[in-house]
């Protein structure tokens, strides 16, 4: 019988889908890739001075911070200060308010003490000169009734009567003049 040959056959297929479809919309910077298959892409990427501008912001905020607080601080401590001054120029105002007020009622008391000296001593002069003018019209009236046994007596009264009335006008001007 007889032999045949022998055949061998081997087929391979490998596939690689790629795609190099980008879907990007609107203003994008910066480095897209896309169906680069096996390449070694070396990429710098930058963020253009943004993290250095956040760091200066940072900072300035901060600055910014302290110096309102220093600020602050500035504007307490001169509140307290105006509201001290206040309260001492205050303290100073009443003191000087009550020693003038004392200084007047003092004053008004003395005018007080002297108008009532003058007062007290017009009546004394007065009650002296009325104890004179009954004196005087007792002597009077002695005379008259010694007159009366002569015959005067008629002239004689007319006379105490004008005599009396003299020293109750004298009487009246001399309390007058010692009341004002």
């Amino acid at each position: 019988m007889g032999k045949g040959g022998s055949s061998s056959s081997s087929n391979t297929t490998q596939t690689t889908n790629v795609s190099g479809t980008n879907a990007v919309s609107g203003d994008n910077l910066g480095v897209l890739l896309s169906g680069v298959n096996g390449s070694t892409v070396n990429v710098t990427a930058t963020d253009h001075g943004a993290v250095k501008a956040a760091t200066n912001m940072a900072a300035s905020s901060l600055e910014f911070g302290r110096d309102a607080l220093k600020s602050n601080e500035n504007a307490v401590n001169e509140a307290l200060k105006m509201g001290g001054e206040s309260l001492s120029k205050s303290f100073s105002f009443g003191e000087e308010s009550m020693k003038n007020a004392m200084s007047v009622s003092r004053e008004s008391l003395d005018k007080m003490e002297s108008t009532s000296k003058g007062a007290i001593d017009a009546v004394k002069s007065m009650a002296a000169q009325s104890s004179e003018n009954a004196r005087t019209a007792i002597a009077m009236a002695d005379k008259a009734k010694a007159h009366e046994q002569t015959g005067n007596t008629p002239e004689m009264t007319k006379i105490v009567y004008g005599v009396l009335i003299v020293m109750t006008i004298g009487g009246i001007a001399v309390a007058a003049r010692g009341s004002a």
